[in-house]
């Protein structure tokens, strides 16, 4: 795995922890909590709700990016 690829992992990881504690936080905030840009964010959020641990309902992660 490339390391730019270890990299995001580990930022995907990190974002669903951060998540959860800051329901309603604003992409701009959490970008800059990061130290990426917002596409880059919005990226990792369309890619999570694919993260889980099988493909069963109720298993992967649900992520609301509405407003």
């Amino acid at each position: 795995m490339a390391a730019n690829a270890i990299d995001q992992t580990r930022r995907m990881l990190s974002l669903v922890t951060y998540l959860r504690e800051r329901p309603g936080a604003y992409v701009a905030d959490v970008a800059r909590a990061f130290g990426i840009t917002e596409d880059e964010l919005i990226s990792d959020l369309d890619v999570l709700p694919l993260c889980g641990t099988s493909f069963r309902g109720g298993d992967l992660l649900d992520i609301d990016t509405d407003g």
